[in-house]
């Protein structure tokens, strides 16, 4: 493996591992605080049906630290992977 390769590979390492634990700490932050929801039974005399935007039962936050975490441990299965498929020199 070239300097180059083994740089690159270190980097791409590097890299993996912060964003899984920025999405873990992300993710542990954002599960300390409850998320705030209403709820209603119906809406009386109204011709419309109500939705309403961007009403999940997550929070925000603690969507993105999931989704960073994942975008973590994914870069670090590709790594994983092009280091045990890599060809070695005789």
């Amino acid at each position: 493996m070239t300097r180059r390769a083994f740089r690159t590979s270190r980097l791409v390492l590097a890299a993996g591992s912060a964003l899984s634990v920025v999405g873990v700490v992300v993710l542990a932050v954002a599960s300390t605080r409850p998320v705030s929801f209403g709820w209603f039974a119906y809406a009386p005399s109204s011709d419309t049906t109500f939705t309403p935007d961007g009403v999940h039962l997550f929070s925000t936050a603690s969507l993105v630290g999931a989704g960073v975490l994942v975008l973590g441990l994914l870069v670090l299965a590709a790594w994983l992977g092009y280091r045990r498929g890599v060809r070695r020199r005789p």
